[in-house]
């Protein structure tokens, strides 16, 4: 069994525009997949949104160097290679273990999470939001989400503490106690900014305060969780991956590690980062806010560990969703059931994708690159 082929398609920017503070500009959110074929008529997928083209141009001839010929189980030898022993993970490296997780699913005719060890079937949702200009339009959101089975809401709000103060008194008012709450400023305060929003969660019950302030603040983060019971929680993408990660635990700087997994090495990369903070008593919530497939690789994770609570889904319901026919929903009683399929268990729709494609780039030649 080997690798045959490597590919590439640059598909047509989101018509939502995401925004997730005011100091970000409002943007577009434009997606490649990325395709590894076996000998065996089997494809692993990643739809990846954050690489742009140019990088998966610049990526592509070492990517195929590395895999084609080669056997596909070897994803831990693919992981070291392509991301110089863990020490520069990057969108595109992540997309390619994920793919090849995908892959290897397939072959065996298994979930990923099935591969990985499942420890459960299950996991509960939240929503997560984008910027809004208004307080109702979070309030409204709010008991839309409750409607549709959320029983956990994310706030990405301002950016500004007495702004954000503000919506998240009117949310907790709105929903009472019939959702857990939570706020990502998306590190926009300064240390006195974060501690004021974080006496008024405190006060409202939030469930965590995510990324107040840089992620890099260490000695920030760590004043921060000593001073308050609400769960503090970062996100170890800033210094690259898991290398970077032992600072947050063995300063007891957070209570919980965020992980972009689309960025810092992909499902063998979160599988370690999982297992270390395990280690260390603290909990491992992966973000997964992004296309399907990458919402789908970082689930099969928290299917496979124990120190995880909650899957996020980014809404508006859908939002992300674009090439797939299948995607992950809420239950009625809020949560995420695992997937049944092989791989990463959600089907893209080739019909979709082929309307959606801008370009391909195929990696027969890899600097082939063909209008569609």
């Amino acid at each position: 069994m080997k690798i045959t082929d490597v590919s590439a398609q640059l598909l047509k920017p989101t018509e939502f525009e995401f925004q997730w503070k005011d100091q970000l500009p409002p943007r577009r959110v434009g997606m490649i997949l990325l395709r590894i074929r076996d000998d065996e008529g089997h494809e692993g997928q990643c739809i990846t949104w954050l690489a742009g083209p140019g990088q998966f141009e610049d990526m592509l001839p070492r990517v195929r160097d590395t895999l084609v010929g080669q056997d596909p189980h070897d994803i831990e030898r693919f992981s070291y290679q392509l991301t110089d022993n863990l020490t520069a993970p990057n969108a595109v490296s992540s997309g390619v273990d994920i793919a090849l997780w995908d892959l290897v699913g397939k072959i065996h005719e298994q979930p990923v999470y099935k591969l990985l060890g499942a420890a459960r079937d299950r996991v509960r949702a939240y929503a997560s939001t984008v910027r809004y200009d208004t307080v109702p339009e979070y309030v409204d959101l709010a008991l839309q989400c409750r409607d549709e089975g959320f029983t956990a809401y994310k706030l990405h709000a301002f950016g500004v503490p007495d702004k954000d103060i503000e919506v998240c008194r009117a949310v907790r008012e709105a929903v009472g106690d019939t959702m857990d709450l939570m706020l990502d400023p998306v590190n926009a305060y300064d240390r006195q900014g974060a501690f004021k929003v974080g006496k008024v969660l405190e006060e409202l019950d939030f469930y965590w305060y995510e990324a107040p302030i840089e992620d890099a603040d260490i000695q920030g983060l760590t004043d921060l969780t000593r001073y308050f019971s609400i769960p503090i929680t970062a996100v170890e993408s800033v210094g690259g991956g898991l290398k970077f990660v032992p600072p947050y635990l063995v300063n007891h700087a957070v209570d919980s590690v965020r992980s972009v997994g689309d960025w810092t090495g992909g499902i063998t990369a979160m599988r370690k980062t999982a297992a270390l903070c395990e280690a260390f008593g603290v909990k491992f919530e992966p973000h997964s806010y992004g296309s399907t497939l990458i919402q789908a690789a970082h689930f099969h994770v928290m299917l496979a560990i124990h120190n995880c609570d909650l899957v996020e889904l980014p809404v508006p319901t859908g939002v992300l969703d674009q090439g797939m026919k299948d995607t992950l929903r809420v239950t009625a009683d809020g949560y995420v059931d695992a997937p049944t399929k092989p791989g990463l268990g959600y089907e893209i729709d080739e019909d979709e994708i082929d309307n959606l494609t801008v370009r391909r780039l195929t990696v027969g030649d890899a600097s082939s690159v063909v209008g569609h």
